[in-house]
């Protein structure tokens, strides 16, 4: 099959060899290049809103953003390093790296023509 038949768009690409993908069947695949997940829409734009929230948090221990038990992002200030659990699937980034994923959701949000969305806060996570 040629690049050009593939059965899915880019919506979104970064310097990091990081691509957001809309699938032929409608789902948006975060692409890492030895690693990749795909997600129904609205589960992108929720995941998409927590990563948006956990910019806005302070980076403290513990539960920075979350949208119920197995949808939230976590900071370890030990290691520095923050991890997204969303529906049995865990990233793990650098600060500087959720900035940069968070920045890849919002060029695929605006290709799809949707919004993220943002998770409940009660401003107590932890």
């Amino acid at each position: 099959m040629s690049f050009d038949s593939a059965p899915y768009r880019t919506l979104a690409s970064n310097g990091r060899n990081w691509h957001i993908l809309q699938l032929g069947d409608g789902r948006v695949q975060l692409d890492f290049g030895p690693f990749a997940v795909a997600f129904y829409r609205d589960s992108f734009q929720l995941l998409h809103g927590l990563a948006e929230a956990a910019l806005k948090a302070p980076l403290i221990l513990g539960c920075i953003a979350h949208a119920g038990f197995a949808r939230s992002i976590w900071f370890d200030p030990q290691q520095g390093a923050l991890s997204l659990a969303f529906d049995g699937v865990v990233l793990r980034f650098l600060p500087h790296e959720l900035v940069a994923f968070t920045s890849l959701c919002r060029e695929a949000g605006a290709e799809l023509e949707v919004k993220p969305w943002l998770p409940p806060s009660d401003g107590r996570y932890n």
